[in-house]
């Protein structure tokens, strides 16, 4: 073993997940990014500082635990299988200020486990997640009462299209609308499937959205805010009047009256209104007690 005495993190990486015999969950997703240089260069453009906080959710091998704990103050990984146990407790050894939590995302209060773990409660996040959880995990943060102050994560390139979208086009979305309420979303870069193990069946963007420092609209209702939007993309061939029927228990008088209130045309779709226009029906829907 003399030759490893000083292995580097993707070195110990490999020999952890041979060591342990781990095989890939299809399943769970399981795409392990396990080129320290490539890391290194998506971390760069993450602009990570020596006092941050950083919560990573799935992380599969570690070697973009390790590397974080190298830059950052903190790190609190979460991690779904326990499989990965004994592969992270020796790519992790000696990374003081890593600790490991195992447990569902999407079923754990994050605010909890971030004010646990973090001593202001102010963080940033970092994930290369199964691609078919990614857009309920993104919607979660975003949603939280004090969401993370940036989130770094990898997509799908047709995701991060979506994701990017103005309003009216094509791809704008509820996704986009609701992310880019909550923040301003750049590509940092694109990531070959052969950099992938396995590598998976598409091209992937590392993405990055910094939360708005002031927010761009201020509805009276947030919650309802966000209703408003998911609303107003459930059924893309419908007016919004006849969404806002489904979704708020309004008859098509009221429903008018409401597109009315906000300035808008009773025919209207929802997928061609920007976030200033959707938050004046939001208030209107707010004003009329729904």
């Amino acid at each position: 073993m003399t030759q490893y005495a000083n292995p580097s993190a993707e070195l110990r990486a490999r020999v952890a997940l041979e060591k342990h015999r781990f095989r890939n969950t299809h399943s769970l997703g399981q795409n392990f990014l396990l080129s320290e240089r490539l890391i290194d260069q998506l971390l760069d453009e993450a602009a990570l500082s020596p006092e941050d906080c950083v919560l990573e959710i799935g992380p599969g091998a570690g070697l973009m635990t390790a590397l974080l704990s190298r830059r950052c103050h903190k790190v609190l990984a979460v991690e779904l299988d326990r499989g990965l146990e004994p592969v992270l407790s020796d790519v992790l050894q000696g990374c003081d200020n890593v600790r490991v939590h195992f447990g569902d995302i999407l079923k754990s209060d994050v605010a909890a486990l971030t004010r646990e773990a973090f001593d202001d409660g102010k963080y940033r996040v970092v994930a290369n997640l199964p691609y078919y959880i990614t857009a309920d995990i993104l919607l979660k943060l975003t949603a939280l009462p004090e969401p993370p102050r940036s989130i770094c994560i990898m997509v799908q390139r047709e995701a991060a299209e979506r994701i990017m979208s103005a309003p009216g086009s094509k791809q704008w979305c509820a996704l986009a609308a609701e992310l880019q309420y909550y923040g301003q979303p750049r590509v940092l870069g694109e990531v070959p499937a052969e950099a992938f193990d396995p590598p998976p069946h598409v091209t992937s963007c590392f993405i990055r959205i910094d939360r708005h420092e002031a927010p761009i609209v201020a509805p009276k209702d947030e919650q309802l805010y966000r209703r408003l939007i998911r609303a107003a993309f459930a059924m893309r061939r419908k007016t919004l009047a006849n969404n806002l029927k489904a979704a708020f228990g309004l008859d098509q008088q009221a429903a008018k009256a409401v597109l009315a209130a906000a300035g808008l045309d009773e025919r209207v779709r929802g997928e061609s209104l920007s976030h200033g226009e959707l938050c004046r029906v939001a208030d209107a829907l707010h004003e009329a007690g729904r």
